[in-house]
């Protein structure tokens, strides 16, 4: 018998001395952490470092450009983690775990951040250990340390074990005194190693690793070179260090933000859909599936069973009724199936003497009781696992057959006589059988599975049932459930029998797996991964468990068994099976935002790389100035990428993103860098040669800026076109002039040419489309014309382009840059279209495809590696 527990009087103390269980692992990250997180990255500290030499050197414009983008990223990302945070904070407390405490002479249900050290709890099947204990008193107790050891055999635990947090009750019952709390449990300790295991990279994460390290690789080449020229240049500090800071921007080091930024998007939509995620990135994962694996209890059925009948198989049908009756009234497996049968005969006090409960790798369970005088051991079990026991050669197996085929559920009841449960060394033992009786269950079809199941096709997604019932009842309940389909059909016990090569075979072509153990379970998915399946596992029991985790994506329902909720990615409130659709539907919108996002990122960066590669390292000429590069990244990428996020529309992508993408991109920085570079060229001996004379001009408000800054306007000038402290101001001389007017001309093209990369990609007819997933959606080109409509505007602020753009283009410029713009249109969409160019584009495909294959298959097997460990 179980102790008295605590008084509310000792949890207080206990609580005072910080023996409680408050220092739980959180639901999310803290507010500090999501902002260090954004802020303080390796790029975003280079930035921030280039930043203050600069102001240092009272380059204050220069410091803004540099980090400008940065901080707005950062504020932007932040501000949104923090309200997804909010949300799925709130959402999140509905599903803590609570757990049974005696306290004060009675069962209280409690959070489990009030745990206290000494607390006395009560566990019982399908119930997750929260913190550290010792068993004070249990009932046939049976423990699963998987989650902790690896190991998928259940532990019988006896009084005065330990049970370990995280560890959880498979079957029985017990007390347990609580030993350690918070920090100090087994599971807390763990923690910082099994999340590093959790964190899976998602295709799209792979892809984008990929690039940026390109980009990255490219700009530490630029930056060495960079540091050889300034070593025997004998340039100013300030000038290496505003080169830097364009150099630093080939690589996308906002990307990352906006990435996440998207996620945290997806994952408030999912929490109004139903849907809690908590691991944000697998509603992208979710647009990889191309196979559902899922436990037919709570998918195709609810979980409710319903008595169906009997087939009494002895002679004395009464005696037998009056055993199911007593086998039901005692046994302490109150599963679903044992609840069906007792809402059929009812319950009676019965002394019950020893008892083996129910297990999904036992498939049995066994009682004996006192009966009168006598003792009685009955066992109910499925047939395959007993049959071998049955001494009276009856054969129950055409039965079984025929109920199968109806889409029923059956147990065995089998009379053991007076035999003992457990030898001396308290392991089970199986005496001679006698056949009893066949009870036939019928699960209860949810209405909404048909419907669920045909989205899932619709999808292009490979179903397959894994189920602990007979495979061929599954099929029943298919053919009752009225779902379409060739069915291929395979129990546990075959699969054993075969090789890995027949396995693979066999987990790729079979749709209805039956008699499943967890562990087979696991297999399959685990084979179903190594051929390269990416796979979702919905599931909703203990037996799930090691299949959730091993999957790509993890699945569980909000009524499911903490434990597999606990290691699920997504968690489905109510248990409502169509958000699972709903975040296939969400998955795809991402990617498809983020494949636009990428293709007008990337083209930036190359772009910026390629101007950087002529005219910096080549012929010693800055092509933008940081404040104008800035300009050129919020202008063509930030507020279109940003608000792309939320425009995306879900298309199909069961393709790689990154192929797709650099097939715009190398293209289009190929056409941009030679335009741009040919307009530099124009402008540049054109000022040289005195034959662009007029192409720029000082707006009539210049003059006042000038007083205002107590300078001449040649002063001003050369502090624009000097790299240098305005405390040494010289003249401006015509190459200083020429360098301007090339850099401002390219400048004007390249921010023209950027926002129109817009309607190039969101055409407004299919005509001009360059994909085949075209469709119509007019923001796109709004937001393009609004953009070229600030462009404008800064163009006649005064402060803004003596800032910025360092002179204003007159007519005569606007109508050659307009020009060039039109013919580079013109001839970026024949390019893009153009079929010649096909096998270039195939060759870089085969390139991308066999980095990023060797990458996918570098994280699988790391992925696979550590789960195996």
């Amino acid at each position: 018998m179980h102790g008295n527990g605590l008084t509310s009087q000792e949890v207080k103390e206990r609580v005072s001395q910080g023996l409680s269980n408050d220092k739980e692992e959180r639901q999310s990250r803290g507010y500090l952490e999501i902002l260090a997180k954004n802020l303080l990255t390796p790029f975003n500290v280079v930035l921030f470092i280039l930043g203050i030499a600069l102001l240092y050197f009272q380059e204050l414009t220069s410091a803004i450009a540099a980090t400008g983008v940065i901080i707005f990223n950062v504020i932007v990302s932040t501000a949104q983690e923090w309200k997804a945070k909010r949300r799925l904070d709130k959402i999140a407390v509905l599903m803590r775990p609570k757990v049974n405490a005696f306290r004060d002479g009675e069962l209280k249900v409690i959070d489990r951040s009030e745990i206290v050290m000494d607390d006395l709890l009560f566990l019982g099947a399908g119930d997750q250990a929260q913190v550290d204990g010792v068993i004070d008193d249990e009932k046939s107790l049976e423990m699963d340390e998987s989650l902790l050891t690896g190991e998928s055999k259940t532990i019988r635990k006896h009084k005065g074990d330990q049970v370990f947090s995280g560890s959880y009750c498979v079957t029985g019952e017990c007390w347990m005194k609580v030993t350690n709390v918070g920090d100090d449990t087994y599971s807390a300790k763990m923690l910082k190693k099994a999340r590093k295991f959790e964190k899976k990279s998602t295709p799209l994460q792979t892809e984008t690793n990929t690039v940026t390290q390109i980009l990255m690789a490219i700009a530490f080449i630029y930056l060495m070179i960079l540091i050889v020229i300034n070593a025997f240049g004998g340039h100013a500090l300030t000038t290496y260090l505003k080169q830097a800071v364009i150099v630093l921007d080939i690589v996308p080091i906002a990307l990352f933000l906006l990435i996440s930024l998207t996620y945290m998007i997806a994952v408030v939509r999912m929490a109004d859909s139903g849907v809690l995620l908590q691991n944000s990135n697998s509603v992208e994962s979710m647009s990889h599936v191309d196979t559902v694996c899922m436990d037919k209890t709570g998918t195709i059925t609810t979980n409710n069973l319903v008595f169906e009948g009997i087939d009494y198989v002895g002679n004395d049908p009464a005696a037998t009724e009056d055993l199911v009756k007593k086998f039901v009234s005692v046994t302490g497996s109150r599963n679903r199936t044992v609840l069906a049968i007792e809402a059929k005969y009812g319950h009676e006090d019965v002394e019950l003497v020893d008892e083996v409960q129910f297990s999904s790798e036992r498939k049995f369970s066994a009682v004996r009781f006192r009966d009168g005088e006598e003792y009685r051991s009955v066992y109910m079990g499925a047939w395959p696992f007993l049959k071998d026991k049955v001494t009276d050669g009856t054969d129950v197996t055409p039965a079984l057959k025929e109920l199968s085929s109806k889409g029923l559920r059956s147990v065995v009841l089998f009379d053991a006589g007076s035999a003992e449960l457990h030898d001396a060394s308290g392991e089970i033992v199986l005496p001679d059988l006698k056949v009893l009786a066949v009870i036939s269950i019928r699960d209860e079809i949810r209405p909404d599975c048909k419907e669920i199941i045909s989205e899932f096709v619709d999808h292009g997604m490979d179903i397959k049932v894994i189920s602990g019932d007979d495979p061929e009842t599954v099929e029943a309940i298919f053919k009752l459930a009225e779902i379409p389909g060739e069915r291929k059909i395979i129990s546990g016990d075959k699969l054993d029998s075969m090789n890995e090569e027949e396995f693979a075979q066999a987990a790729l072509e079979t749709n209805i797996f039956g008699r499943m153990r967890p562990e087979q379970k696991e297999k399959v998915i685990d084979s179903l991964r190594r051929s390269g399946r990416y796979v979702a596992m919905v599931g909703d029991g203990i037996n799930d468990v090691r299949s959730i985790k091993k999957a790509q994506v993890g699945v569980a329902v909000q009524s499911g068994s903490g434990a597999a909720r606990g290691v699920a990615d997504m968690v489905l409130m109510n248990d409502d099976f169509k958000a699972i659709p709903q975040a296939i539907v969400e998955g795809k919108r991402t990617v498809s935002g983020m494949r636009d996002i990428l293709r007008l990122y990337i083209t930036r960066n190359f772009v910026l790389a390629a101007l950087v590669l002529v005219l910096l390292l080549i012929f010693a000429k800055c092509p933008l100035r940081p404040i104008q590069n800035s300009l050129y990244a919020l202008l063509t990428v930030s507020i279109a990428a940003f608000l792309m996020t939320l425009w995306a529309k879900p298309t199909e992508n069961k393709d790689l993103v990154l192929p797709g993408v650099m097939r715009f991109v190398l293209p289009t920085t190929g056409t941009i860098t030679v335009f741009a570079l040919a307009i530099y060229a124009i402008f540049y001996f054109g000022t040289m040669e005195h034959w662009m004379d007029g192409a720029f001009e000082l707006a009539p408000s210049y003059q006042e800026i000038c007083e205002r800054l107590n300078m001449t306007m040649e002063q001003v000038y050369s502090k624009l076109s000097i790299e240098g402290s305005p405390d040494h101001l010289v003249p401006v001389d015509l190459q200083h002039t020429a360098e301007i007017n090339a850099r401002n001309a390219m400048l004007l093209f390249l921010l023209i040419s950027g926002i129109l990369e817009l309607i190039i990609l969101f055409p407004l007819t299919k005509r001009l489309s360059i994909t085949e997933d075209y469709q119509r959606d007019v923001k796109p080109t709004i937001l393009a014309l609004l953009l070229l409509g600030l462009t404008y505007a800064f163009y006649q602020i005064p402060e803004v382009y003596v800032t910025v753009a360092e002179t204003l283009p007159v007519g005569n410029m606007w109508v050659f840059i307009a020009g060039s713009v039109a013919v580079w249109y013109v001839i970026t969409l024949f390019v893009l279209k153009s079929p010649r160019l096909q096998p270039l584009s195939n060759f870089f495909d085969k390139m991308v495809r066999r980095g990023l294959q060797k990458s996918f298959e570098k994280q699988s097997r790391k992925e696979l590696q550590e789960e195996d460990d």
